[in-house]
């Protein structure tokens, strides 16, 4: 492939107005204008809708791209990908120790650049639908992540609860409405104070696919979300706003990254073993399976568009089958 490039057949025309769009998703440098118009990999890119997507495919398609010999994806010509590249690539990963699932992503953003190769003329129809074709892999992994303790979380507020200054505050409120209502970190730093109905108590959620669901609020999240509120004196704009070093407030919005950084630090004040953004969402889901709520009310609470995806998150099973193990004893 590399050296039909270098021979000029691959040759990617000047920008429309493409490069424009990426760069306003911060997706796109500059420098990269003269590239964007007739990339497949960055029409893919802004065909996602989520934010969160964009950054993992982009990430995904730089390792494409390296695979087979080029920079990055955009220095990669897209449209003379054939099938048999693409079965390459899928075999390489699966020999890589990624799960299914991971590699089955790669090759769904593959089949999703083609696409576009194929919309921009750069595919023939033929070739894009041979390499549509081509088999995911089989199998799966267990779940990763884990379930708090209801000991635990205390232990994480108790750690905010310390700090008295308003970054404490912020992060109580953001670690219990995580805890207590189930959000993604994407979802949390992207709520806005006019999310929140007073009123009822509910928090307006826009999730996964531009879907937007209702979060209600329990008692505990209020309590610590309205003194975070109050404190920062939020009218409107982001509901978690940046904290600079010596307490100096923004209204600048929080990034889904900042919100590992906090969990790091408020799990090794706490002493517990460090926790992740999405274990806070597994926590949620065990508890209120927990508490005998049906499996359809945990689904739309999550947001989930599917039960399977729902039952991934009932971590009872792993105290289930360990009761079991228990009562066999030979020795």
């Amino acid at each position: 492939m590399q050296s039909d490039v270098e021979q000029g057949k691959f040759a990617i025309a000047p920008s429309d107005g493409l490069a424009e769009d990426l760069q306003k998703t911060g997706f796109l440098k500059l420098s990269d204008r003269s590239t964007a118009g007739q990339n497949a990999a960055l029409a893919y890119l802004l065909s996602l809708q989520s934010d969160q997507s964009k950054v993992t495919m982009q990430s995904f398609l730089n390792n494409v791209a390296r695979i087979i010999g080029f920079t990055d994806l955009q220095t990669c010509p897209w449209g003379s990908l054939r099938r048999h590249h693409v079965q390459a690539i899928v075999s390489m990963l699966s020999g890589s120790d990624k799960a299914p699932a991971t590699v089955n992503t790669y090759l769904a953003a593959i089949k999703g650049v083609c696409k576009e190769a194929w919309i921009l003329h750069q595919l023939d129809v033929e070739e894009f639908q041979h390499i549509k074709d081509v088999k995911g892999v089989r199998g799966s992994r267990l779940p990763k992540g884990r379930a708090l303790q209801p000991e635990e979380v205390r232990l994480l507020l108790r750690a905010c609860d310390e700090d008295e200054k308003k970054l404490g505050l912020r992060d109580g409120a953001m670690l219990a409405i995580l805890a207590g209502c189930g959000l993604r970190r994407a979802e949390i730093v992207n709520l806005d104070v006019a999310s929140l109905m007073r009123k009822d108590r509910i928090l307006k959620v826009i999730g996964k696919g531009n879907k937007e669901r209702i979060a209600f609020i329990p008692a505990g999240a209020w309590t610590r979300l309205t003194a975070w509120l109050d404190a920062a004196d939020l009218q409107d704009g982001p509901m978690f706003t940046r904290i600079r070093r010596h307490g100096a407030m923004t209204s600048e919005r929080m990034s889904s990254q900042s919100v590992y950084h906090i969990l790091h630090e408020r799990s090794l004040q706490a002493g517990i073993e460090n926790v992740a953004p999405h274990d806070l969402r597994r926590t949620y889901a065990t508890t209120l399976f927990e508490k005998g709520i049906d499996i359809i009310t945990v689904k739309d609470n999550l947001g989930h568009a599917s039960i399977t995806t729902t039952q991934r998150y009932d971590k009872r099973s792993d105290e289930r089958r360990r009761k079991a193990s228990e009562v066999i004893d030979y020795l």
